[in-house]
């Protein structure tokens, strides 16, 4: 399998445009005093080309750097992506849509901003069809600088200040009323329904009318033996507590590693999911710990419970899409968390499907998640 990827990256590279890496450009370096700066503002922007393969996508495209927050308060730069249609949207104000990509990864190579560029972004033709419609787009490498996968409360910030951003990035001609919808599957279904729900509290001037997630992980807690299943993606888990670790400082995963372990988590240090996949199929967590489980890793259960969805309701309207035979995550998170939303007045639409798995289900779900984006941008009033 490693041969494999190898010989993949190697043929991409000879056939996509070449894009310097992200950390060889200056534009990723994080800045110095960030403290006095507001979370959203613009630091700096620059004009991209957007490219699926080697075509370009007609729109036009910036980057843009902005100040937000990390885990623990502190400041930090992020980079967002925003795209505009050249084609003009038939409605008053031009929606922006948020899309959040399953950045399943721990290094600056499978974010947005550079997958956009190089024309390796599987999740692009989601996007399209957005831009197709006429509206805008914007979309950010929710990570962090330290590329925290899976540390839900800063990648939710970190979306929430991007869509800030570009609000505030004046050549997009956005403003306060333009209404702005979440969308994501997967992990950035994670990251969407994050963002949704720290909207009150972190951004709560944003005209946010509606989120769509599909195959959300709602509580690691409930499914541990993810953790152990040995199966041939045993990476992705692996990774996940890796950059769980990167965005809780009280998480002590260094400290119950083997020296096995030790070498597993270096060499895994700025791998894309692809490479995790590859590199460590059929792993069980707590053959590289010593402790029992990655939840007896110090620290670890209260990450997990910082990360948990469903502890503040949102306050927009949803629409969950899940495939009932997805094992991970497990359906029954998402049906709890559903009821547990409308109990709260939240207008939840639902959508269990029977047949297909968890990729398939990423494309069945487009067109009803599109649908009800359409309907929210149609009457934003009511989107509140």
């Amino acid at each position: 399998m490693l041969h494999g990827l190898d010989l993949y990256e190697r043929l991409t590279s000879r056939l996509l445009v070449s894009v310097t890496a992200p950390v060889d450009d200056p534009f990723y370096r994080q800045p110095e005093d960030l403290d006095a700066l507001s979370p959203g503002e613009v630091l700096a922007a620059r004009p991209v080309q957007v490219r699926a393969a080697r075509r370009r996508i007609q729109a036009d495209a910036w980057q843009v750097k902005f100040r937000s927050t990390d885990s623990s308060g502190a400041a930090a730069s992020g980079v967002t992506t925003v795209m505009i249609p050249r084609r003009p949207f038939n409605g008053p104000v031009r929606p922006l849509l948020s899309y959040q990509c399953a950045i399943d990864s721990l290094g600056a190579s499978a974010d947005p901003s550079y997958t956009l560029r190089r024309g390796t972004l599987w999740e692009l033709p989601f996007m399209v069809l957005a831009l197709r419609r006429g509206w805008a787009v914007v979309t950010t490498d929710h990570n962090g600088p330290q590329h925290a996968c899976f540390a839900l409360p800063l990648v939710g910030r970190f979306v929430l200040d991007g869509i800030r951003a570009a609000i505030a990035f004046e050549p997009a001609g956005f403003d306060a009323a333009t209404p702005i919808g979440l969308w994501g599957y997967s992990g950035g279904a994670q990251a969407t329904l994050c963002a949704a729900e720290q909207l009150p509290a972190y951004a709560p001037e944003l005209n946010l009318v509606g989120a769509a997630a599909g195959a959300v992980g709602v509580d690691a807690v409930s499914s541990p033996q993810m953790f152990e299943d040995a199966n041939l993606l045993s990476g992705v888990p692996f990774g996940a507590v890796i950059g769980i670790s990167r965005g809780f400082p009280d998480v002590d995963l260094l400290g119950v590693l083997t020296p096995r372990g030790r070498a597993m988590v270096a060499a895994a240090t700025d791998m894309t999911s692809e490479q995790l996949v590859m590199t460590f199929p059929f792993v069980r967590c707590s053959d590289y710990l010593t402790v029992p489980s990655v939840l007896e890793i110090p620290g670890m259960r209260t990450a997990f419970e910082a990360c948990r969805l469903g502890q503040v309701t949102p306050p927009m309207a949803m629409h969950l899409y899940h495939a009932v035979h997805d094992k991970y995550p497990p359906i029954a998170d998402v049906d709890k968390l559903v009821e547990k939303y409308r109990r709260e007045e939240v207008d939840v639409t639902y959508r269990r499907f029977r047949f297909g798995g968890h990729v398939t289900t990423s494309f069945a779900g487009a067109p009803g998640a599109l649908r009800f984006l359409s309907e929210r941008f149609e009457s934003p009033v009511t989107g509140r």
